[in-house]
């Protein structure tokens, strides 16, 4: 009986060792398709707002420094509140 569960891991590490490369190629693939779908459009959406708003570029730009800064603080909280515990 143990003969038969270490013939059935040792399979099952065999079937996994082998699909685990294969999903990861298959999602780098998705990845990428996903940034060449998705960049265009992004690309577009943002040259017709500027044609549309062209004024608008300046708080556009500070709309973004904005929110990366707001990230940017929320992980160095979050980092602190980790150290706090330990």
């Amino acid at each position: 009986m143990i003969l038969i569960e270490l013939m059935f891991g040792m399979m099952l590490a065999a079937v996994v060792l082998l699909l685990i490369p294969v999903l990861l190629l298959m999602a780098g693939v998705a990845g990428v398709v996903l940034l060449w779908v998705l960049t265009p459009t992004a690309l577009l959406i943002g040259l017709a707002l500027w044609l549309l708003f062209p004024h608008a570029i300046g708080g556009a730009a500070l709309l973004v420094l904005a929110v990366i800064a707001v990230l940017m603080l929320e992980r160095r909280s979050h980092r602190m509140a980790i150290r706090r515990w330990y």
